[in-house]
């Protein structure tokens, strides 16, 4: 049977977890080389090399962010809305 999809690609996920709410990838520079990986277990994961250590530190720390609760964005919500007088 034919692959669909990109044949390049690094995402594979193996494990249920990552199937049904998708990867947790986490990013790390190691040199001028920026490496992500899953961290829930699967093989999923690459590297991209950047013309200088700092650019893919820069990069790393960028995208190496926690999701948001849902605690966390409903207070930013809550605090957005604005409430006027009911009168």
């Amino acid at each position: 049977m034919r692959r669909r999809g990109p044949t390049n690609t690094t995402f594979a996920p193996q494990t249920l977890t990552c199937r049904v709410f998708g990867c947790r990838f986490r990013f790390a520079a190691e040199g001028p080389e920026l490496r992500w990986w899953c961290a829930r277990g699967c093989p999923s994961g690459g590297e991209k090399r950047y013309a200088s250590e700092e650019d893919a530190r820069r990069m790393a720390a960028a995208l190496d962010r926690e999701p948001r609760g849902p605690a966390n964005v409903l207070a930013l919500l809550g605090g957005t809305i604005h409430r006027g007088d009911r009168r």
